[in-house]
């Protein structure tokens, strides 16, 4: 046993609400957006204490994500007392492993004047201030390289990164647990490297590429100085793994690639050479911008709208589908809902199969656009076709039926069917399972039943214990279902907390 009080040396309250931030942007969104939460810091602190004394990771869900161009994302749904764990860790280190990143490195960072432990600057104004810095180095520069790193947070060695940490912190019991769970995080068969959609892994990947940025600061030139003196900007900047470097020649631009590249093989990364190039002239400011895509707010945003940039941007996500990037196709979605366009909408929704990476951003385009009838007859020949690969996209275009609306029997039966299926992932058996309690509260519960006796994770077995209970299931089934596990400790004594009154689904989900 730790002889640390951790409840001193944590900020328990600050993990939470970091933790709440970042739950927006998961991979996998949980129908109750994950009460555990609360209950910790309220109810029942001790079970996390319990969890910083003890040894190694509890047990998680893989989850497979897909990229661009039918690529495929690896990634982990962690147990919720060890997501608390590993942020307030994290949180507690972050001034000693990132309160001296430069300025000019954007997202997942403190503030750099006066940072202070756990205290994010918002990544909405990270976005911003680095959008406009690119947008002024453009606008002085005539070179550019831009580059970034293959498969970064999977390529990250665990061993090496529990070097970085230790360089940079004490020895102590705060420090010991957070290499202690990265070596956990580590040993997951299939996985490789620290976890994505993290604000904790993301501190800790930004740490990690301190050696990347020291070459960009020696190949850089200083630009600008506040008034205060504290802050120095220079010729360069990053987005996690994405960087710029701002030149007057392409030569000295080869040579910090060949740098940088240096680099990342000493802590066992390298550079896309794929996604790495030298522009020159026009294609500086060219390129820079289709980051910021300026155009299409500042067109929208005038007296008389002007949809031009915003269609424009639409024909070049229609041009090549497969490799538009997230990004991009929802700041296209998002304006398309914000103001009421429905350019290209029906050659939209016929090409979408064709980019499962951005189903998320179709769902809640096409919901707001097509009749829920229309939609079910696409969605089921969707999900029949070759073009369903990745279930996370299945899961994410399910959410375009709303709870409020019951759907036809072919759809209710493929939700039901997918609830009795062992092979059903979380995302897509969360969706099922919230909206058939809903639509069929007798043939749901029927379906949970054989959906428990069929689960292998903890994860499933909550997400049904949950729907089961909201559906009329009785507290000694539901209990039992939540006993198998002891990462269902907390949900369990949630319920007997508050009286076995299940926690309410998040709006945003059921809609």
């Amino acid at each position: 046993m730790a002889k640390i009080n951790w409840l001193d040396a944590l900020n328990l309250k600050q993990a939470v609400e970091n933790i709440r931030n970042e739950i927006p942007g998961d991979w996998y969104q949980d129908p109750w957006g994950w009460p555990e939460l609360g209950f910790f810091l309220e109810k029942k602190p001790e079970l996390i204490v319990d969890n910083l004394n003890a040894l190694g990771v509890r047990a998680l869900t893989l989850l497979d994500v897909p990229k661009e161009n039918w690529g495929t994302r690896p990634a982990v749904i962690l147990d919720i007392a060890d997501r608390l764990t590993y942020h307030a860790l994290t949180d507690c280190l972050s001034a000693k492993l990132i309160g001296s990143m430069s300025p000019d490195v954007y997202g997942w960072r403190l503030p750099p004047i006066d940072p202070s432990p756990g205290v994010y600057s918002h990544n909405n104004h990270q976005w911003d201030g680095y959008r406009g810095h690119l947008m002024l180095l453009s606008d002085l520069y005539p070179v550019a390289l831009k580059t970034d790193l293959v498969s970064f947070f999977a390529s990250i060695p665990v061993a090496m990164a529990q070097e970085a940490i230790l360089d940079r912190c004490p020895h102590n019991d705060v420090t010991r647990r957070l290499c202690d769970m990265i070596a956990g995080f580590g040993a997951i068969p299939n996985r490789s490297g620290i976890m994505q959609r993290s604000t904790a892994s993301a501190v800790i990947a930004n740490m990690y590429l301190a050696p990347l940025d020291d070459v960009l600061k020696h190949h850089s030139k200083s630009i600008m100085r506040l008034s205060n003196g504290k802050v120095s900007h220079r010729s360069f900047a990053r987005w996690m793994d994405d960087f710029w470097l701002f030149g007057y020649d392409a030569g000295n631009a080869r040579q910090a690639q060949m740098d940088l590249q240096a680099a990342a093989l000493s802590i066992g990364l390298n550079l896309n050479s794929a996604k790495t190039d030298v522009l020159e002239g026009s294609e500086v400011a060219t390129q820079a911008k289709e980051i910021e895509h300026s155009a299409v707010d500042g067109a929208l945003d005038g007296d008389t709208p002007d949809f031009g940039p915003l269609e424009a941007l639409v024909d070049k996500i229609m041009g090549n589908p497969e490799k538009t990037n997230r990004t991009s196709i929802r700041f296209a979605t998002q304006r398309m809902r914000k103001h009421g366009s429905q350019y290209r909408i029906q050659e939209l929704i016929a090409t979408a199969c064709r980019m499962p990476h951005a189903a998320d951003s179709w769902s809640r385009l096409f919901k707001e656009v097509f009749t829920n009838d229309s939609l079910q007859d696409w969605y089921l020949e969707y999900v029949s076709s070759n073009w369903a690969t990745h279930e996370w996209a299945i899961a994410h275009l399910g959410r375009m039926f709303p709870s409020s609306v019951k759907p036809r029997k072919p759809l209710l039966e493929y939700f039901e069917q997918a609830i009795r299926d062992a092979n059903t992932g979380l995302p897509l058996l969360a969706v099922a399972a919230q909206r058939m309690g809903e639509w069929d509260r007798d043939e749901a519960r029927d379906a949970y039943r054989e959906g428990y006796r069929r689960s292998a994770t903890p994860h499933a077995r909550r997400v049904l214990a949950l729907a089961a209970l909201k559906s009329g299931e009785s507290r000694t089934t539901v209990k039992g279902w939540l006993s198998t596990d002891v990462e269902n400790a907390p949900t369990l004594a949630m319920l007997e907390s508050f009286g076995w009154n299940g926690p309410k689904v998040q709006a945003d989900f059921a809609e």
